[in-house]
């Protein structure tokens, strides 16, 4: 069960825009609804998950994973998590909003977003998982 799991409306902002007025903007954007969802609740401590699925226009994505993740992470410390460097596990995949994808079992909150058709971002957070599987 995630601590945490919201959508906000893409496409993202990367950490590298020169425009840091919307930069500023998409932060409060993702720390408005990462406090709406939190509802007040204390910061979680210890090791987490951070899963962010970015669902894009397009074949590819409009920017990498790094700058795309960096302003995402940020806009939550002190809220959701006392500091980024909590997350231990990260998951991050672009997928193009017209890829053939499996939805069934999929997050309700996941699956109310993706059914507008629109370009989003669905983010969530877990506690590090017990082990981790090593590739083959």
């Amino acid at each position: 069960m995630p601590h945490l799991e919201f959508t906000v409306d893409g496409p993202p902002v990367s950490n590298q825009t020169k425009d840091k007025a919307n930069l500023r903007a998409w932060r409060d954007a993702i720390r408005s609804e990462a406090a709406r969802c939190w509802a007040g609740k204390a910061p979680l401590k210890g090791r987490l998950k951070c899963t962010i699925l970015n669902f894009h226009e397009g074949e590819y994505a409009s920017l990498d994973d790094d700058n795309m993740v960096k302003p995402i992470r940020d806009a939550m410390n002190g809220l959701i998590y006392e500091d980024d460097s909590q997350i231990c596990y990260s998951e991050t995949i672009h997928i193009s909003i017209d890829a053939p994808i499996r939805i069934r079992r999929a997050s309700p909150i996941l699956l109310a977003a993706y059914s507008k058709g629109d370009e989003f971002l669905y983010i969530r957070i877990d506690d590090l998982p017990d082990f981790l599987q090593l590739p083959q």
